[in-house]
């Protein structure tokens, strides 16, 4: 019989997203052991499994590999044999002409061979930083960028939420200034979708980090507002709003693959 040890893994939910992603996981054959719920999000513990290779497949895998061994051992010694008996070749008629190089390799695709991913983790407006995501069967390239700010006014039919508020969705309130981050994300796969179920924002430097609104009105959409997926060579743009104390130095961080991926954090 094979032999089995769990393995774990810890994912990020937005609040009131969490029974959408306990059944996406547990449909791959996870169960949920744990969860913490945080500020806006909360973390998912499951485990499931891991099987390994019984004795059975070990030992014919390892029946292969003798007789792999010996056949190799066969074709050198009548390769050895023949190479005594050949009658030697005529050196002029089998010389290839001196010019005559290696054919030239394939261009490799950009993305999956020369794309590069972002080492640094702090950009600046306007840059873009390159990530390879895990949220699909192989890596994903990605392409994010966050534009500066730029302030407006909420209207009276604005949503605003707490974004400091502890274990709860909680109405928040307007502070000294409002702006809206253009955030776009590009999945350069050819092949696979990206699921964006564990991207996440945030702000810092405001001058009062801990009285921070998440603000959604008409085309600011917040980053709840994303596409659940982004199909290959496809890529989505909206506008996430934050109510501070101060834009004036203000850094934004967006958040891929949760736990499991990386932060990059973008400012003047």
């Amino acid at each position: 019989m094979a032999v089995t040890r769990d393995e774990e893994k810890t994912v990020q939910a937005v609040r009131g997203t969490e029974a959408r992603t306990i059944a996406k996981w547990e449909a791959d054959g996870w169960h949920l052991v744990d969860r913490d719920q945080g500020t806006f999000r909360t973390a998912l513990t499951f485990r499931r499994p891991r099987p390994r290779m019984s004795r059975a497949t070990a030992a014919a895998f390892a029946g292969l590999a003798v007789v792999a061994v010996g056949g190799l051992t066969l074709g050198a010694i009548f390769g050895d044999d023949e190479g005594t008996t050949a009658a030697p070749a005529d050196a002029t008629a089998s010389s290839p002409p001196a010019d005559v190089g290696t054919p030239a390799a394939p261009e490799p695709t950009p993305t999956e061979t020369t794309w590069d991913e972002t080492r640094d983790g702090d950009l600046t407006f306007g840059e873009t930083a390159r990530f390879r995501s895990t949220a699909g069967s192989n890596d994903i390239p990605l392409e994010i960028t966050v534009e500066a700010p730029v302030p407006f006014t909420p209207s009276e039919a604005a949503t605003v939420l707490d974004a400091r508020a502890e274990y709860a969705v909680r109405e928040g309130q307007l502070y000294a200034t409002t702006v809206f981050f253009t955030v776009t994300v590009r999945n350069l796969s050819t092949s696979q979708a990206f699921d964006t179920d564990f991207v996440f924002s945030d702000v810092a430097d405001t001058g009062a980090d801990d009285q921070v609104s998440e603000v959604r009105d008409g085309d600011v959409v917040g980053i709840i507002g994303r596409p659940q997926e982004i199909p290959p060579g496809g890529s989505f743009t909206l506008k996430d709003g934050y109510s501070v104390a101060d834009a004036t130095a203000i850094e934004y961080t967006l958040d891929i693959d949760g736990l499991a991926g990386r932060s990059f954090s973008f400012s003047r």
